[in-house]
């Protein structure tokens, strides 16, 4: 049986040989994104949260470095919802896909449509009015205060709405920048 730390170290080995080796970019972003989405399954914390009459739980990603919202591809109508963030992501993760235009590299709505936790794995990437939510109970959450998270609201073709936590404000950002995000879901 392999103890812990030996299987640590191992990961850790076939990590470097990776990242070492020559022409292997599919490769390495492809175990980037089997890691990622591991580490996203069993270290999130998961809450329930309350404000402006809708209930939520949240699976807090901030853990996990800041990632991009996806690709410059414009979606349009169907991802500008401001009241519907699972409809958002759903449009999101159909048209960006497996952004294959920036690497593959993992994103925000695609990791949230993804993910597996508490139990459940209907999980969306909130939109703009369900940030609200969020910055009303960021403290209750253990969230930093100058922290900016993605929505699910797409602004325009190069742009996605994020919420600073600081000032409460809206912003939009270049949906290649990086922000933190979290995942929810409507509880049963």
């Amino acid at each position: 049986m392999i103890k812990p730390i030996e299987k640590f170290c191992l990961e850790i080995s076939i990590i470097y040989i990776l990242f070492t080796l020559p022409n292997f970019t599919i490769m390495k972003y492809t175990l980037i994104a089997f890691l990622f989405f591991a580490a996203s399954a069993s270290a999130q914390k998961i809450s329930t949260i309350e404000g402006g009459g809708k209930k939520l739980m949240i699976a807090d990603m901030t853990f996990m470095d800041r990632i991009t919202w996806g690709g410059y591809e414009q979606i349009g109508k169907a991802a500008q919802s401001e009241t519907d963030g699972a409809a958002n992501t759903k449009a999101i993760v159909a048209a960006v896909g497996k952004n294959s235009g920036y690497d593959g590299k993992v994103y925000a709505a695609k990791v949230c449509d993804t993910l597996t936790a508490g139990g459940h794995n209907d999980w969306y990437l909130p939109c703009q009015e369900e940030t609200n939510v969020i910055h009303q109970n960021f403290q209750k959450l253990k969230l930093d205060e100058k922290m900016t998270i993605w929505s699910s609201t797409e602004a325009n073709g190069t742009q996605a709405v994020t919420k600073y936590f600081y000032s409460g404000a809206f912003y939009n950002v270049q949906k290649v920048d990086l922000c933190h995000f979290v995942c929810v879901r409507k509880p049963d």
